[in-house]
C-alpha cells in the first residue's frame, strides 16, 4: 500500500469515526428526551388516577 492509498484510507476512517460519534451523541439527545418524556406520561397518568379516586370516594 502506498502513501497515498494509506493517507486516503486513514481519512476514510476518520470520516467515518465522526459520522459515528455525530449520530451517537444524536441516540444520546434522543434518548434523554424519551426519558423526559416517560417522565411526563407517568406524572400524568398518577394525576389522572388521583383525579380517578377522588370522584369515586364521592
Amino acid at each position: 500500500m502506498d502513501q497515498t492509498t494509506l493517507a486516503d484510507a486513514l481519512s476514510r476512517a476518520e470520516r467515518a469515526l465522526d459520522r459515528i460519534e455525530r449520530t451517537s451523541a444524536t441516540l444520546r439527545t434522543g434518548q434523554d428526551r424519551d426519558q423526559e418524556l416517560r417522565a411526563k406520561v407517568r406524572g400524568v397518568v398518577e394525576e389522572l388516577d388521583a383525579m380517578i379516586r377522588a370522584a369515586g370516594a364521592r
